[in-house]
């Protein structure tokens, strides 16, 4: 796997884990009501479903490379389109907030994030197209679908362990909101930026 690959997918990670999205709210419910090991147990669960997301992108796209250079042009294009739609929508729309809740069984809340994220249509197409923008001639469309999930994992344990102490600390503040829906929106815009790098770039 080149560099470039590794940096592009990195960089193109960073707001898509930056801006609270469902992993992020089961984390803030938990840590707030629950403990240590119900925010443990929403990690795996949703590493298991990045992973699941990428055996299947994975799947997908080696038979795209196989079949068309064509289709996986198509799946670069599409790919841009979406990083753009998903950047705006993160602008545009306020993060979620964590419900009240009663802490469940550990099993269950593993369960509710691996469904939660393997359910997740943007995680889906996340994994279908961000890896095309990035390959160069020769690498392997799935090795950069599973490469995509280890660095998604590598990113998001650190940011969501960071996010459960905040909300742990300061609960639900409106200081807390604010800080959310400004990460929220620079992730947004920087997805755009990509989006708009790879349009013009294929």
């Amino acid at each position: 796997m080149s560099w470039h690959l590794v940096a592009g997918l990195t960089l193109a990670l960073v707001p898509i884990v930056l801006a609270p999205g469902t992993s992020a709210v089961l984390v803030a419910q938990y840590a707030a009501t629950a403990g240590r090991r119900e925010v443990l147990a929403v990690m795996l669960g949703t590493a298991t479903g990045l992973f699941v997301h990428a055996g299947l992108a994975a799947l997908g796209l080696s038979a795209l490379v196989a079949a068309s250079a064509t289709a996986l042009a198509v799946v670069r294009v599409v790919g841009a389109v979406y990083l753009v739609g998903l950047g705006l929508w993160l602008v545009v729309t306020r993060p979620p907030r964590p419900a009240a809740t009663t802490a469940p069984a550990r099993r269950n809340v593993f369960l509710q994030a691996l469904f939660g994220n393997v359910a997740n249509p943007k995680a889906a197409m996340v994994y279908l197209t961000l890896p095309v923008q990035f390959l160069a001639p020769g690498e392997s469309a799935a090795a950069a679908a599973f490469l995509l999930a280890g660095l998604h994992v590598l990113l998001l344990t650190p940011w969501l362990t960071l996010w459960a102490v905040a909300v742990r600390s300061a609960g639900r503040s409106r200081r807390l909101r604010g800080f959310t829906g400004g990460v929220r929106r620079a992730g947004g815009l920087l997805l755009v930026a990509l989006g708009v790098r790879s349009a013009l770039a294929h």
